[in-house]
């Protein structure tokens, strides 16, 4: 993997900005594991369209575990232009723009999103990328229950997905 690769763990002082789509803030939300964006990246940024997609629904406990994230200083809130990529949501299109802007690497979960960013040139993870880097580092348990409850959360996996994170690991696949 190239050293830029947010996959790959990086020592402290060079570890990469990251900019935010929404679905991955509030797969961790539910997860209860946006620390991990701290320890991970560099900083986490989050264009203001995403946060606001993220905190439409304030009653839920993913959109109050983002906005105790954003209080604390985990999510950094940035301005991005109202520019829409042909076939992109505004949120997924602001997220990919700022990351160019940026220079920054990419965390989204969407595929039509995902493959836009890479044709750009982008560096891009996901939830399922964000929680193998935290297993490989030790920063959390092991990722087969993780990976079970964001399936039961509605997060589409697809198997193969899922084996891939789990050999990538060292864990078993069921």
């Amino acid at each position: 993997m190239p050293p830029s690769d947010p996959e790959r763990p990086q020592p402290a002082g060079r570890r990469r900005v990251v900019v935010s789509d929404a679905g991955p803030l509030i797969s961790l939300g539910r997860l209860d594991l946006l620390p991990l964006l701290g320890e991970l990246f560099a900083e986490a940024q989050v264009p203001d369209i995403v946060m606001e997609e993220c905190l439409a629904r304030p009653d839920n406990l993913d959109a109050q575990r983002i906005r105790q994230a954003q209080t604390a200083g985990l999510l950094l809130v940035c301005h991005a232009p109202p520019t829409l990529l042909a076939g992109l949501q505004p949120g997924e299109s602001a997220a990919i723009t700022r990351a160019l802007e940026i220079g920054a690497a990419l965390l989204m979960d969407e595929r039509a999103g995902r493959a836009h960013a890479l044709t750009l040139g982008l560096t891009v993870t996901g939830t399922v990328g964000v929680l193998v880097r935290a297993r490989r580092g030790g920063l959390i348990g092991p990722l087969a229950p993780l990976l079970a409850a964001l399936r039961a959360s509605g997060q589409r996996l697809s198997d193969a997905l899922a084996r891939q994170a789990l050999f990538e690991v060292g864990e078993a696949a069921d």
